[in-house]
């Protein structure tokens, strides 16, 4: 029964290559999951020339005109390439293979970073918008507040002043009142232009935080440059150095 492509790729990179190498396979370029599909179709072709071989004629003749069957000479099979573990084949072998792998990871790597981009363009711009939303409600919410607070000392005022013509000791008291709750009212704008202060400050810190995610990722990408430059590097020096 011939392997499947999905049971093939549960092999590693260098059994693979052996296998590839023995159906007469060039494997140099190639992704582990075209190498499989390769070994695949090269087994079914051999299989199918197999069974299309004709099947041996017997013929009736009588014994005295049966001809001697030629004599196959042994050991003259042509000797099939064995690629083994040491030697300057096996080694670039080896270094093809780790060359396909860190192509494959510089994809895989640059499709993380391109997320990971992605994914930052859209926190800042949900930065933003949460940035926008809660100056607004603060803003919004400082001037309700203020206007409520007039609106009220308005009125105590009022009362204040009908009260001071019934009753002029009820008013001194009254007085006394009124600046307590002007005070209330610094203290409470107070409390409140320190939450906006408090807001923005978070703001800044998220940004901060948005730039060492950039940072890092740039870091990461340089390292992994540098890495592929020394793979090219050590490949050159062992061919041609």
């Amino acid at each position: 029964m011939i392997e499947t492509a999905e049971v093939l790729l549960k092999k590693t990179r260098n059994e693979l290559d052996e296998i590839a190498v023995k159906l007469g396979i060039n494997t140099a370029g190639l992704a582990k999951t075209k190498m499989a599909e390769y070994i695949v179709e090269a087994r079914k072709k051999a299989a199918a020339k197999e069974i299309s071989k004709p099947k041996a004629e017997t013929h009736k003749a009588a014994p005295s005109k049966l001809k001697e069957a030629p004599k196959v000479e042994v050991g003259k099979q042509k000797p099939k390439l064995s690629i083994g573990k040491k030697g300057v084949y096996a080694k670039r072998t080896a270094i093809d293979a780790q060359i396909r792998e860190n192509n494959e990871a510089v994809y895989v790597i640059g499709v993380g970073i391109n997320d990971i981009n992605n994914g930052i363009k859209g926190l800042r711009s949900d930065i933003n918008k949460k940035a926008i939303k809660l100056h607004k409600d603060g803003v919004s919410m400082l001037q309700q507040g203020i206007k409520e607070m007039n609106t009220g000392v308005k009125e105590m005022c009022n009362g204040i002043d009908s009260q001071i013509k019934a009753n002029k000791k009820a008013a001194a008291n009254m007085e006394k009142g009124v600046k307590e709750i002007h005070t209330g009212i610094k203290e409470m704008k107070t409390s409140i232009d320190r939450k906006a202060d408090e807001i923005q400050d978070g703001i800044k810190v998220m940004y901060s935080g948005v730039r060492v995610i950039r940072t890092g990722i740039q870091e990461m990408g340089d390292k992994f440059e540098d890495f592929r430059n020394d793979t090219a590097t050590y490949k050159h020096d062992f061919y041609y150095g």
